[in-house]
């Protein structure tokens, strides 16, 4: 076998791979960023803004908003957080998820360019890092979905912490080193209460972070429909099946009014129902068969489904159809000629 060569290998470019980001990804990726810094802020006098501030002058950590999906929980958390924040900048994103752990969250192991692995500063602890080098300039973590994980472990010794009596405090972490968080530093976060992990998460910032609920609202749904140009007779049928689902007793089919974004014509609805609502709803029901088939039926009275088409039955031998038409014409001859064969 030949020695290895100790000379070093030529490095190759994305683009000698073939896989360099073409000009329109780089400009679709920028542009993203761009609209993502520019996030619309709240006027202080919305109600939801000022919930949010009168739970932090109470001395709450942070707020949550819990809701049903397609309610606009994330879309008002961005723009509460960038309202709150002194600027752009102090605001950072993380969504929780079924494997997000401690290491992903506060302080895990990175691999290093020596071959080896470091200690590396994760979200928490570097928003806590942020907001300490400017103790004038509120500061924001939103964390999205944070009832999809086992919150006290991603929070680990931190959880005692976010309290406000309790910021400046320095502790230690996992690690062994020392860490504080500052007094700057705000938590807001959206939950959906039928997630599975809701239970725990209660016991672990019940006392910690206050709970606002973003509900299903008709006023909204008819200023989504209204917005798209949708008919008012459309507008009156997706109200009247939306006012009936919110007063279901399972709670768990009261979706929020963005689910019904797409019923601005028969047709949107149709679609809306067979290719998204119909499937939600089967789901919340699928120990309640009783309850789908009552919304199914309230769907179909404002907007009927299409009548199917009856396809004609096969034409098979001695059947009527044949029986009119007679046996095929042989040779390509036209129905009703006389075809001849040579002696």
């Amino acid at each position: 076998m030949d020695s290895l060569t100790q000379e070093k290998v030529r490095p190759l470019s994305l683009n000698d791979l073939g896989v360099a980001p073409s000009e329109a990804t780089l400009e679709s990726f920028f542009s993203d960023a761009e609209e993502e810094s520019g996030v619309e802020t709240l006027p202080e006098s919305h109600p939801l803004l000022v919930r949010v501030r009168s739970a932090l002058d109470m001395g709450f950590a942070g707020v949550i908003l819990a809701g049903p999906p397609g309610t606009g929980k994330s879309w008002y958390a961005k723009r509460l957080a960038h309202t709150i924040a002194g600027h752009s900048d102090a605001v950072r994103i993380v969504q929780f998820h079924a494997s997000y752990q401690y290491e992903d969250f506060m302080l895990g192991f990175a691999p290093s360019d020596e071959g080896g692995f470091h200690l590396q500063k994760k979200t928490f602890a570097l928003i806590c890092d942020d907001a300490a080098e400017e103790p004038a300039v509120q500061h924001v973590l939103l964390i999205d979905e944070i009832s999809r994980c086992d919150v006290a472990r991603v929070f680990g010794e931190a959880m005692t912490y976010i309290e406000t009596d309790k910021r400046g405090h320095e502790f230690t972490v996992a690690s062994g080193g020392k860490m504080t968080v500052p007094p700057n530093l705000i938590i807001l976060a959206t939950m959906n209460p039928w997630d599975k992990g809701v239970d725990e998460l209660d016991i672990a910032l019940e006392r910690r972070l206050a709970q606002i609920d973003v509900l299903p609202s008709r006023l909204e749904l008819r200023r989504l429909l209204e917005a798209q140009g949708a008919r008012e007779d459309i507008i009156n049928r997706v109200e009247r099946v939306f006012d009936a689902i919110q007063r279901e007793q399972n709670e768990m089919v009261r979706l929020g009014h963005a689910y019904f974004l797409n019923c601005v014509s028969e047709e949107g609805a149709r679609l809306a129902w067979e290719l998204r609502l119909k499937h939600f709803f089967q789901k919340a029901c699928r120990l309640d068969k009783a309850t789908f088939e009552r919304i199914e039926q309230i769907w179909f009275r404002e907007f009927p489904p299409l009548a199917e088409t009856a396809a004609p039955p096969e034409a098979g031998p001695g059947s009527e159809n044949e029986r009119e038409s007679g046996p095929e014409p042989a040779n390509g001859a036209e129905p009703n000629s006389t075809v001849t064969t040579e002696a």
